[in-house]
């Protein structure tokens, strides 16, 4: 029998049944602490599966002496804190959930894009102080037939497209391979390259998984293309974005909107201090009660599937 260990102690009731009626032997943390290297190692090799998330970091060292075949198994979308080279051994088999929480990334981007456009937090902290209308910095913006630039084709992407199109608004799209996505031309979406992109919408927004390819894609030249009465809104990890970059060009142009929901931890200091044109959530887009539920399901259901085809 395999055995499973799953550093989540909450794991959801019916996820456990779906994983033990496959026949593994499922082991929950009982522990809210997740564990270290040295932890993650020993349940590597102890553990048939281990189901984790993006906390836990998969080096390239951790595969030294690997005789057995493993299932790694995270609830996440991304799967770039695993190592390639743990792509590259046929005894491994990483099992991602790529479905469930797009629809609510997709609603976060709106969130951060209506907090911005419609000054939601500086109206919210004028109105604490007592202040009136008078007091903002600007006057908020509709976003009902402007520009908006997605960067990606992928599921969140179209689920942007789709909100996109509620609000009429005018929607282009660069990806790297735009034929194999000719089906958002139906869609009213116009494919544009990166540059032009940048320099033309009013509002763009990033949805693409890091990797070498694009790692600093968006860099202090691109973030220089950007209109100053542009809204940048990036979901996806910082490492795609110069964040100090961008949120220089933010301090120098006080109409360009910035919304970021990204691990903040190595831009503590850049992101300390409060401005009225930038909105930053550390990274909890695609964890919503109803979003982790289903990613908990579908880590399963991929799991027992998996498994069936072997």
């Amino acid at each position: 029998m395999l055995k499973a260990y799953s550093v989540f102690k909450d794991l959801d009731k019916r996820a456990c049944e779906i994983i033990r009626n496959a026949g593994i032997q499922l082991h929950l943390s009982n522990s809210d602490q997740r564990p270290n290297k040295e932890e993650l190692v020993r349940l590597f090799n102890e553990y048939d599966i281990l189901i984790i998330g993006v906390k836990e970091k998969f080096t390239e060292d951790m595969l030294n002496g690997l005789k057995e075949n493993k299932i790694i198994a995270t609830l996440s979308i991304g799967v770039d804190h695993i190592d390639k080279n743990f792509f590259n051994t046929d005894l491994i088999k990483v099992i991602n959930c790529p479905t469930s929480n797009v629809i609510s990334v997709a609603e976060h981007i709106f969130s951060l894009i209506f907090g911005l456009k419609k000054r939601i937090i500086e109206a919210n902290n004028i109105s604490i102080n007592g202040g009136t209308k008078k007091d903002l910095s600007r006057r908020s913006n509709d976003i009902n037939g402007s520009s908006i630039g997605v960067i990606g084709a992928g599921k969140i992407s179209r689920e942007v497209i789709n909100i996109a199109k509620v609000f009429n608004m005018k929607i282009y799209c660069n990806t790297l391979n735009p034929e194999k996505h000719r089906d958002l031309l139906k869609l009213g979406v116009q494919f544009m390259d990166l540059d032009t992109l940048l320099s033309s919408c009013d509002i763009i927004t990033v949805n693409i998984p890091l990797n070498e390819e694009n790692k600093n894609l968006i860099s202090k030249n691109k973030i220089r293309l950007m209109k100053k009465t542009a809204t940048f809104i990036n979901t996806s990890r910082a490492e795609i974005v110069d964040i100090n970059e961008l949120i220089k060009y933010a301090d120098e142009n006080n109409t360009f909107n910035v919304g970021l929901d990204i691990d903040v931890e190595d831009y503590k200091d850049i992101l300390s201090v409060k401005r009225n044109n930038v909105i930053v959530t550390p990274h909890i887009a695609g964890v919503t009660q109803e979003a982790i539920k289903r990613m908990e399901l579908e880590l399963a259901d991929n799991i027992r599937d998996y498994l069936d085809r072997l």
